[in-house]
């Protein structure tokens, strides 16, 4: 075994005796064995450090009471919140590729345009990607058999022209573009008309909807890569109009900006205004939160490392 790089491999006994070693509880040890054998140390070890006295300097012994078993539920939990998350920005998803494809065609044209940029306002700097480069990557790497239908073989080196999809419908291209590229073209649709039927149609508005697509972007995106939610400010903050806001933490509960809640919140206006869900959080968000405080408490009200109460860690609510 190399150990030249400073690391020492493990098994999953010695990783558990590492993890008592610090002073962390464990109530089944056969059982926290396998599960590590299950749900890498690594993995597990973004969520230990909450528990661990002063990490950022060395000091990884954890605080009286840690206990294997709590911080282990708490991924259970976050894992069962994820599936959720996963199943209900696809609907979103699949709800926004439709209307924007339904509008781009009616307000700008039905093909032979969205390749060639017509209908974008394109980004103001020269060093950001222009918004047609990005649906022809999206395009040129589709393995789909529906691309590939109305693709022509027309190639400026080893990449596909422009003009290979003059003949594709926005509504047949638009299904092999990536969330991230139709977020984009969703926001750079204002001056076309494009933005704001979409808005009217969703029953938003063109200020609110393009930042509420960037934040499912980005949830979508830790989804699925499986990554943490809990304790996690987020990067794109969802707008959100002052009375959904009060609405929420007056019905649901109180959560602060940049939380994966208010992203969950942005969900839940966008479904029930577009007639998706009713009552998202209610049905879906909320029967998982209640069941795991702790869980709740990272998903509405992210801390930094040092900064979630004793009480709400140790499980003394």
């Amino acid at each position: 075994m190399d150990t030249s790089l400073g690391k020492t491999w493990l098994s999953y006994g010695d990783q558990l005796e590492l993890l008592v070693r610090r002073g962390m509880q464990v109530e089944d040890p056969s059982r926290a064995e396998k599960l590590l054998s299950y749900v890498s140390y690594y993995r597990l070890s973004g969520y230990f450090r909450y528990w661990q006295k002063d990490p950022s300097y060395g000091d990884d012994s954890f605080i009286d009471g840690t206990s294997f078993e709590r911080i282990y539920g708490l991924y259970e939990a976050e894992r069962k919140l994820s599936s959720v998350c996963k199943e209900l920005l696809a609907k979103c998803e699949i709800l926004l590729r439709t209307r924007f494809a339904h509008h781009y065609g009616e307000s700008v044209a039905p093909s032979k345009s969205f390749v060639y940029g017509k209908g974008f306002t394109q980004p103001p700097s020269v060093d950001e990607i222009l918004i047609q480069e990005r649906i022809l990557s999206d395009l040129d790497r589709s393995k789909d058999l529906f691309i590939a239908h109305y693709r022509d073989e027309i190639k400026q080196g080893s990449h596909f022209a422009p003009q290979a999809y003059d003949r594709t419908p926005i509504w047949v291209a638009v299904e092999a573009l990536s969330f991230g590229t139709l977020s984009r073209m969703i926001e750079a649709s204002g001056e076309s008309g494009v933005l704001d039927a979409m808005a009217s149609s969703l029953g938003t508005t063109r200020r609110v909807l393009p930042s509420q697509v960037r934040s499912f972007v980005y949830l979508r995106n830790r989804t699925a890569h499986y990554g943490r939610l809990w304790n996690i400010s987020v990067r794109d903050s969802p707008a959100l109009q002052k009375k959904t806001k009060w609405q929420i933490r007056r019905d649901y509960r109180p959560f602060d900006e940049q939380s994966v809640y208010e992203i969950l919140v942005a969900l839940h206006d966008l479904g029930k205004r577009a007639g998706i869900c009713e009552d998202l959080l209610g049905l879906y968000i909320e029967p998982l939160l209640e069941n795991q405080p702790l869980l709740a408490y990272g998903i509405s009200t992210p801390k930094r490392y040092g900064e979630v109460p004793r009480e709400v860690l140790l499980g003394d609510e």
